[in-house]
């Protein structure tokens, strides 16, 4: 796969045919998923896909943004252990599962999960693990313009047409600062790395829900530094998923150059204190860059 196109190509889906996903293509997902990286590996996953006629009306008013599961003719639902930071590694598997679903040509979108035990109960799960993501796939209706939802509160709901191919809520210039929060970046060609650069932009496309982008970057000389924001209309473990989606999307462009050896840890920089991180903001970790 070329993430770096999918991830510029990559849309939510929220309106399907009602045509199955040949078994082939759920069994190539299935082998994906085993072979997908992991932000924590020592976190025991589990992917199950549901194709049962029922599940829509299992699913309608238990998962999704207001109870809305869509109808999707496959959901695909991680399971995982609930230990530190699992909704993060859900969210970066999630993420994968999104850039190989693009690239296999099959419409999805995030569903959100209010409450796990009841989605498990709708799921008929019978696992020690928890429901973590779900994502409803399929074959998308035809939609012109390809217009993206931008949901700023709930009474507050917009479709936006994109330019070109990619039109980001927030640009990545605007979420990217240097060496501490709110120093502008410079972005000349001779100053920042480009496959840094690259592997910003990538992040900064990342889906996250009601479309918010909560997360921001700092960048300093041996690392980049994550910051999230608790957002009032989205739920803690939505955010989680969107920190993994982020992350994912910033490690698959960066770690082309050194490939195994640089990766997120999830820890406070020593100097936190030094990066002026506003109180609504919190730091989730960072990525050696050296």
């Amino acid at each position: 796969m070329n993430d770096k196109q999918l991830i510029e190509d990559r849309q939510s889906v929220r309106e399907f045919k009602r045509r199955s996903i040949p078994n082939e293509d759920l069994n190539e997902i299935r082998t994906f998923f085993t072979e997908a990286k992991r932000l924590l590996p020592d976190i025991r996953t589990e992917l199950k896909i549901y194709t049962d006629s029922d599940m829509k009306n299992r699913l309608e008013g238990v998962v999704g943004y207001r109870g809305l599961a869509f109808g999707a003719p496959a959901y695909l639902v991680v399971f995982s252990e609930n230990k530190d930071h699992f909704l993060y590694n859900a969210g970066f598997i999630g993420e994968q599962l999104c850039l190989k679903l693009t690239d296999m040509e099959i419409d999805h979108c995030w569903l959100t999960i209010p409450d796990t035990d009841a989605a498990k109960r709708a799921l008929l799960a019978e696992t020690d693990l928890e429901p973590a993501m779900i994502l409803a796939a399929g074959y998308g209706k035809a939609v012109s313009g390809k217009p993206r939802l931008d949901i700023e509160t709930p009474s507050m709901v917009k479709y936006n047409k994109r330019a070109e191919h990619v039109a980001p809520k927030i640009a990545q210039h605007d979420m990217v600062y240097s060496d501490r929060w709110g120093k502008p970046m410079d972005w000349s060609e001779n100053v920042i790395d480009p496959l840094l650069d690259e592997a910003l932009y990538a992040a900064s496309l990342a889906p996250s829900f009601l479309n918010r982008q909560p997360y921001r970057y700092i960048v300093r000389s041996s690392s980049v530094v994550l910051c999230i924001k608790q957002e009032e209309s989205t739920t803690i473990a939505d955010t989680a998923l969107d920190v993994g989606a982020t992350m994912y999307n910033f490690d698959t462009i960066y770690a082309h150059r050194n490939t195994g050896r640089n990766k997120w840890i999830i820890a406070m920089p020593e100097d936190a204190g030094s990066l002026n991180v506003p109180s609504d903001y919190s730091i989730v970790g960072y990525y050696p860059i050296v």
